[in-house]
């Protein structure tokens, strides 16, 4: 019987420092490990810590290698407990012992369900891929192909499924008269449909936000953002993306629907920062072949304003010439389906969840 080491919950500098290392060990040279921003979550110095508690598990070898880690979230008044940072070997006694002590500490504090992974907060990264790995798209989750199978063999059930669908270029035929109709009678009725610019940019995040926090409260995992935590958070997209893919629909200046599409960088926002990286990426801004949605949402009261303001998006894939990526969409939402006829391909993606104390399979 191989023989561990755990660092269970302990949020001082030795395991912070196997906690930060264990990702560059397995990706090596194609580590998508974000370490600023793991490190200003175990110091408390990130913009949720004062909302959060977090817990770091280490699993070791007896040489003190690290094999396995997660990050265990507490909110306030919250029953669950969110098991995310999540990074293993393909080794599956190694994974039970870390989240067999990740159970145990949610159990001592009262929690009743353990949910992941989740990185923190849904506006970090959350979710598993299961498939498509030799594929990759901006601000996909980035995972070793058998994670999922580590936690379902430690008694975690998929809660939740999401879907990421690939679009292909769009033809003058795809362009559906009956939505152009709807959009029409929208203008007609005074939606105005805008982009941000540089100097608006601010105030028009700032009447995203609003809306995001209306729109998203049903979502797996959410939890409210103050305004200011939500511009710390969002505020970098201003460098990254093409303001006349971001799609805004106000009415009386009130923002009744939104899209936003950032052009498909791939691999190179993910891990460190390099000046190759960022001169790669200028030159994709530049021309994109690709886009990903990343949001949309419109209001529940305007039937029919999300299928105007997916019609808008389809013109625009037209003009350019590019395909597109419908991101990370829970299963069955009706966003999943507005440009069924363009799918070429899907990724996918789950949410795992285990009631805390019960018997493992």
């Amino acid at each position: 019987m191989k023989q561990y080491i755990c660092y269970a919950a302990s949020n001082d500098r030795k395991t912070r420092r196997l906690f930060l290392r264990l990702p560059s060990m397995l990706y090596g040279d194609d580590c998508p490990q974000d370490k600023a921003t793991e490190k200003q979550l175990l110091r408390g110095k990130h913009p949720l810590s004062p909302d959060v508690e977090v817990f770091p598990f280490v699993v070791t070898d007896r040489s003190g290698s690290p094999l396995c880690r997660c990050l265990l979230t507490y909110y306030p008044d919250d029953p669950v407990g969110y098991v995310g940072f999540f990074e293993a070997f393909n080794d599956s006694d190694a994974v039970r012992e870390l989240l067999r002590q990740v159970e145990q500490k949610a159990l001592a504090d009262g929690k009743t369900t353990l949910l992941g992974p989740i990185d923190v907060s849904i506006y970090i990264g959350y979710r598993f891929k299961t498939n498509l790995f030799d594929r990759t798209y901006t601000s996909e989750p980035y995972n070793k192909d058998y994670y999922p199978h580590l936690w379902q063999k430690c008694g975690f059930t998929i809660c939740e499924r999401y879907v990421s669908n690939q679009l292909r270029k769009v033809e003058a035929e795809d362009i559906d008269p009956r939505l152009q109709k709807i959009h029409d009678r929208y203008v007609s009725r005074g939606y105005e449909f805008v982009s941000p610019t540089k100097r608006n940019f601010e105030k028009c995040l700032s009447d995203v936000y609003e809306s995001m926090m209306r729109l998203y409260t049903g979502f797996s995992g959410f939890k409210p953002l103050t305004k200011e935590q939500y511009l710390t958070l969002f505020a970098p997209l201003k460098r990254v993306l093409n303001f006349d893919m971001v799609m805004l629909v106000y009415k009386d200046g009130h923002l009744s629907a939104f899209s936003v599409a950032i052009p498909n960088y791939r691999h190179l926002t993910r891990g460190k920062r390099t000046l190759r990286k960022l001169r790669q990426m200028m030159r994709v801004k530049r021309n994109p072949d690709e886009y990903v949605v990343l949001y949309m949402g419109a209001d529940p009261s305007a039937s029919g304003l999300g299928g105007s303001l997916a019609h808008r998006l389809r013109n625009a894939f037209y003009e350019r010439g590019c395909t597109s990526i419908g991101a990370l969409i829970k299963e069955g939402q009706v966003t999943g389906k507005m440009y069924d006829c363009l799918y070429t391909d899907q990724f996918k993606y789950i949410l795992l969840s285990k009631k805390v104390n019960t018997t493992e399979e």
